[in-house]
């Protein structure tokens, strides 16, 4: 199957399983609290610059005979707010996925384990390490953190090679594409990592097994990347790719636990 086709699958299972039953529950708490954010950000930060629209151009009104603009001016200022409110939107929805992802990381550790206890058991793997509630969520947020730095220094090296190969003819073509892969394997790593830090494997190690299948990973990062630059829809896709990052994690990246060896009775013993 194409890297894209088992991306796309992967997606398709994870959207089916979040809004199962038993798993529903955890899908939509991080759907509400997402929503919840990024509607208060929204419109707090909107009301705000459209307020200081208002303030600049309040002196904006004419006087005389050049009193007849005014209508324009007015239509003008509403045209600048309504602008305001757009580029707001798209905005937000391109940067409003990466400020999610720290604060709503204890969120999405409770959904992976969710998805792991589901899924685990019949691959063979055993049931999760014990923990108690608050030990995860100082483990999930340390490890947020880790993975945020671990973006944020390649991420500033990545924008100078973009921005000095944005400057050169034809190549400069090639800019938004590299940005634009690099983000998906990026994304990827965030969403897998929440699988297997439930099975308490580490950073590194976790980044070892995704080396391997490069090609992979990027194809099912780009694709929620996409789907992340959508509005409104990147409230929803965090979840899902979230269950599809554990699906991928169970499946592909980690070591399958081996079977269990099959016992041969012994030969009876010959009497005679």
């Amino acid at each position: 199957m194409p890297p894209i086709a088992e991306a796309i699958h992967y997606l398709r299972r994870a959207a089916r399983l979040a809004f199962g039953p038993g798993i529903r529950p955890w899908v939509i708490v991080p759907i509400l609290f997402n929503s919840l954010l990024f509607g208060s950000a929204y419109w707090f930060t909107g009301s705000w610059l459209t307020g200081l629209l208002g303030a600049l151009t309040a002196g904006w009104a004419l006087e005389g005979w050049l009193a007849f603009l005014n209508p324009v001016i007015g239509l003008f200022t509403g045209l600048l707010q309504l602008l305001i409110w757009v580029l707001l939107l798209a905005l937000m929805a391109s940067v409003f996925t990466y400020v999610v992802q720290l604060v709503a990381a204890p969120f999405m550790g409770f959904l992976a384990a969710q998805v792991d206890n589901r899924v685990a058991p019949p691959l063979g793997f055993p049931a999760q390490p014990e923990e108690s509630i608050p030990s995860m969520i100082w483990r999930t947020l340390k490890r947020e953190l880790r993975k945020t730095w671990y973006w944020l220094w390649r991420a500033v090296l990545l924008l100078i090679l973009v921005g000095i190969l944005s400057f050169i003819p034809v190549v400069n073509l090639l800019a938004p594409v590299i940005w634009f892969i690099w983000s998906g394997w990026m994304l990827a790593i965030q969403y897998i990592d929440y699988g297997a830090d439930t099975r308490l494997v580490s950073f590194e190690e976790m980044l070892g097994q995704l080396r391997q299948q490069r090609i992979l990973v990027t194809a099912l990062g780009s694709l929620i990347l996409a789907l992340t630059m959508l509005p409104l829809v990147n409230l929803v896709i965090m979840p899902v790719a979230v269950v599809a990052g554990t699906l991928f994690w169970l499946e592909k990246g980690s070591v399958r636990p081996a079977p269990a060896p099959v016992r041969t009775p012994a030969p009876a013993a010959h009497v005679g």
